[in-house]
């Protein structure tokens, strides 16, 4: 019984290997002459089915860029449009051979030709299947990741006297293996944040420097994911205790800058960075904490061993960096000139206040217009808001002076729009674009396309 039934089994293999290499490939020879007809047709559909495709995929990449500017096109699916281009040109050069093998056979049949030409045909039916199957891709597309802005060569940077020497001690500081913690302090605008950036930028022999914005109120579970980003650690617990483990296991065993920007209030020293997974440097594995602050108790609760102060600009330097961003050179008038230096003096030395207005007041002409601009700026006042320290409030007033000066109403509606997220939000543009299509900031437009190029 056993015997009759492995003898099956060997006749039944034996059989299906005659099939596939006997049989069918004489089916297929037989196909190729006289199937000629019934193979161009085949051609045809299958190109018409390709084409469909190539259509509709092309369709889902436009709307995806449309949606989102920023779009990265996966390569399967640029793999996948070029390989079909390639095969809708075979096509097309096999319909050339077909236009070729009608006249010639009519007068003189060739059979070698005809069967030649079956076969390429029937090979490029089988790989055009193959693109049309292969064709249900389950995403187009990607946002494309942002590089680290935080650490681009800041444009920013004013290169005062005190920047200069900040920067330098600070760079003196991460080199020193005793040094762990670095305090960066000063009044709001002074330029804390485009320092340390500038330093994240071109510090050596630490991995990508990770910034965290802390601000007033700290929010540990988004410092942690911040930081998580930055390392390319992607959390397998859920609460803040375990994921503080995690990271602290990633961080001690390599060498890192974390810095934590804009500490309102004093931290508990070492137990706050446990809290969050902050191991510091020891044996050379661990982190170092650059922080700034405004306030000198917060480096000093934080037991920073580098504490460094920002000072403002000083006249010449204030003179220089207005300038610049207004855009006055040796051809302004000297009515306009004193005018100007008078402005300046408003902003108190502070950078932002500097940058800012001088950039509202670039395209001034008239010494009537900056007279206006002065006396504007000397009699505004600030008594809506609450909370701002008698030595940052020019820097405020800057700002509000160079909002009032913004030509555009809807220009104006759109910053105002940006002043309801929260403090220190990262703004999407796209999100922003989406947002005042949808308020009508920019009337009835038809698309958020439309918005987006305004």
């Amino acid at each position: 019984m056993p015997e009759s039934f492995f003898i099956g089994a060997a006749t039944n293999a034996v059989g299906t290997l005659m099939v596939d290499y006997l049989v069918k490939p004489i089916e297929r020879r037989i196909r190729y002459l006289f199937g000629f007809h019934k193979i161009v047709q085949e051609l045809h559909e299958q190109q018409n089915n390709l084409n469909k495709e190539q259509t509709r995929i092309q369709e889902d990449i436009k709307e995806a860029k449309l949606n989102i500017q920023t779009q990265v096109i996966e390569k399967y699916v640029e793999d996948w449009l070029t390989d079909a281009t390639n095969a809708l040109n075979n096509v097309q050069n096999l319909e050339a051979r077909i236009e070729e093998n009608k006249r010639c056979f009519r007068w003189c049949p060739n059979w070698s030709w005809r069967y030649q030409l079956s076969k390429s045909m029937d090979e490029e039916i089988l790989a055009i299947i193959k693109l049309v199957n292969n064709s249900k891709f389950e995403r187009i597309g990607h946002r494309a990741e942002l590089p680290a802005l935080e650490f681009f060569t800041s444009k920013g940077l004013v290169a005062s006297k005190s920047s200069t020497t900040a920067f330098n001690k600070i760079m003196k500081a991460l080199k020193d293996a005793e040094i762990n913690k670095i305090g960066v302090w000063g009044m709001g605008g002074v330029g804390k944040t485009t320092l340390v950036k500038e330093v994240g930028n071109k510090v050596k022999g630490f991995g990508q420097p990770i910034m965290v914005v802390v601000s007033k109120i700290p929010d540990i579970g988004e410092i942690q994911n911040k930081i998580a980003d930055g390392i390319h650690l992607k959390f397998e617990k859920t609460t803040k205790d375990e994921r503080a483990k995690e990271l602290w296991c990633r961080l001690k065993e390599g060498k890192f800058i974390i810095i934590l920007d804009d500490l309102w209030n004093e931290w508990n020293d070492d137990e706050d960075l446990r809290k969050i997974g902050i191991p510091l440097v020891e044996n050379g594995k661990g982190c170092k904490i650059i922080l700034t602050t405004r306030r000198w108790t917060v480096c000093k609760s934080m037991e920073c061993q580098v504490t460094i102060q920002i000072d403002v600009l000083d006249d010449d330097e204030a003179w220089a960096l207005f300038k610049m961003n207004a855009n006055l050179d040796e051809n302004v008038s000297r009515n306009i000139i004193e005018e100007a230096e008078k402005i300046v003096k408003e902003c108190n030395g502070l950078p932002v206040a500097i940058v800012t207005l001088g950039r509202s007041l670039k395209g001034t002409k008239t010494q009537k217009g900056w007279e206006l601009a002065r006396k504007k700026l000397e009699s505004s006042r600030l008594m809506e808001i609450g909370n701002i320290e008698e030595e940052e409030k020019n820097a405020y007033m800057c700002i509000k002076m160079s909002y009032e000066y913004l030509k555009k109403e809807v220009t104006k509606r759109c910053f105002l729009l940006c002043a309801l997220y929260p403090e220190d939000h990262s703004i999407d543009v796209e999100d922003l674009v989406r947002y005042a299509w949808a308020l009508e900031l920019y009337g009835k437009v038809d698309s958020v396309e439309e918005v987006r190029i305004q």
